[in-house]
């Protein structure tokens, strides 16, 4: 059993939710600052001499980092155990429109993580009583057998505009061989203070295909896009559902560079449709409308965008 690309289902997770008592969560804070992967190792080296021993974890978070170490936020001074189990955030991305946090997973007693247990994590925000509620995936990066630690990704699409969201993280620790309501083992949980990136907002005056494009957003992380369907029930006969995900979308940099936004499927972080607001003050959510978001392969410098194309679309930059 494999506990890689774990994802809870809403259903799932709103049962396992229901049979766990609430607790209290920790409230600590982050290591305020940006800096590049040395400065975050050396805040990890000096925090934790378990972080210095297992040299093969920093290094699966180097490489999941990659390119945007420079805008990652590293963490330091969360802890929390029970069980026999110790977790603990090392580092985090994001901005309005997706939020990565990595974990470190420790058993203390045992090696519940070397695959015989499941590892399910939540990325929550108060402003998650919506009406749609986007999920979070998770995935083990890398396991250290002689420590019994394993390092995830927790991943979820947010679309919330605050500049420094607290986001509440919940870990999860499955038997999948017990009996339905038994499953959940431990649960741990933690309050984060993100540090978002700097974005660039448009509200521009463009039609695509036939729909108003009534937002972007483009940060060094990612490019989100929203466009109004035009229809307040997507069962009518003449609704035409646009393919918003696949459109070819281009940057243009002030050097003449041009960047490929779409072409990878992989790099799209979210493709879904929304259904109408019923706050009066949200003039465009009267209709249905979609939102997608890609990921970019390295970090953009927003401040040289001259130019977004989508799907043959200028989009003013005002």
């Amino acid at each position: 059993m494999t506990m890689a690309n774990i994802t809870l289902s809403p259903a799932r997770r709103a049962e396992i939710l229901r049979g766990i008592r609430p607790r209290r969560a920790r409230r600590l804070h982050w290591t305020v600052g940006r800096a590049v992967l040395a400065a975050v190792l050396a805040v990890l080296l000096t925090f934790s001499a378990f972080a210095a021993a297992i040299p093969a974890l920093r290094e699966a978070l180097q490489n999941a980092l990659g390119n945007f170490t420079e805008q990652s936020q590293p963490i330091t001074g969360i802890v929390t155990e029970d069980n026999g189990i110790e977790v603990r955030p090392v580092a985090a991305l994001s901005d309005s429109g997706m939020t990565k946090v990595y974990i470190e997973i420790q058993d203390k007693t045992g090696s519940r993580l070397d695959g015989s247990y499941d590892v399910a994590i939540e990325i929550a925000h108060p402003l998650d009583d919506g009406p749609v509620h986007l999920g979070t995936d998770s995935r083990q990066i890398s396991y250290d057998a002689e420590s019994n630690t394993a390092l995830y990704e927790a991943r979820r699409p947010d679309s919330i505009a605050a500049e420094n969201p607290t986001a509440t993280v919940r870990v999860f620790l499955l038997d999948p061989q017990a009996a339905p309501g038994e499953e959940t083992i431990g649960d741990w949980s933690f309050e984060i203070d993100l540090e978002r990136v700097a974005e660039r907002h448009f509200a521009p005056s463009a039609t695509i295909n036939g729909y108003r494009l009534f937002e972007v957003r483009i940060s060094p992380i990612s490019l989100t896009i929203w466009v109004e369907n035009g229809v307040t029930d997507p069962t009518q006969p003449d609704y035409n559902r646009i393919e918003y995900a696949y459109m070819p979308i281009t940057l243009t940099m002030r050097d003449g560079t041009v960047i490929h936004v779409s072409e990878k499927e992989e790099n799209r972080i979210l493709a879904a449709d929304s259904p109408p607001s019923v706050d009066p003050q949200h003039e465009y959510e009267q209709y249905y409308h979609s939102e997608v978001q890609w990921m970019f392969d390295q970090p953009v410098n927003t401040d040289e965008v001259t130019a977004i194309i989508i799907d043959g679309v200028a989009v003013p930059l005002q």
